[in-house]
């Protein structure tokens, strides 16, 4: 959890993965991806990213399993997702931003921004 960490952008569809990348880099962040939970806990602990975007619905481990596992305390989280446990979970994890898909990719971005400035 450095502030210096990259952006974790955590979802299986790799489009979205790719598209967030492009637009948190094109604003300067620097950004890694991983496609499942699992894939997300091995990224988490090799970068200790500033900020984690995670979607819900997602293979092997999904993204409530994810915070689960990562526990307290953690980076800011931004949930990026079609689910409609979106809040339930926002508040049992106490996430700091929710997006329902499809979002505004300038919004999140925005968003990124001011949590990963501290």
């Amino acid at each position: 959890m450095s502030p210096d960490g990259p952006i974790l952008v955590i979802d299986d569809d790799p489009d979205l993965c790719a598209m967030l990348k492009r637009a948190l880099e094109h604003a300067g962040h620097r950004v890694v991806t991983a496609n499942d939970g699992m894939e997300a806990i091995r990224a988490f602990e090799l970068n200790r990213p500033s900020v984690l975007l995670v979607d819900l619905m997602m293979p092997h481990l999904d993204g409530e399993e994810l915070l689960r596992v990562l526990g307290s305390p953690r980076p800011p989280v931004i949930l990026i997702t079609a689910s409609v446990r979106r809040e339930e979970v926002a508040d049992r994890f106490k996430v700091d931003a929710t997006y329902e898909k499809p979002f505004d990719v300038a919004h999140v971005v925005a968003t990124v921004g001011r949590l990963s400035a501290g």
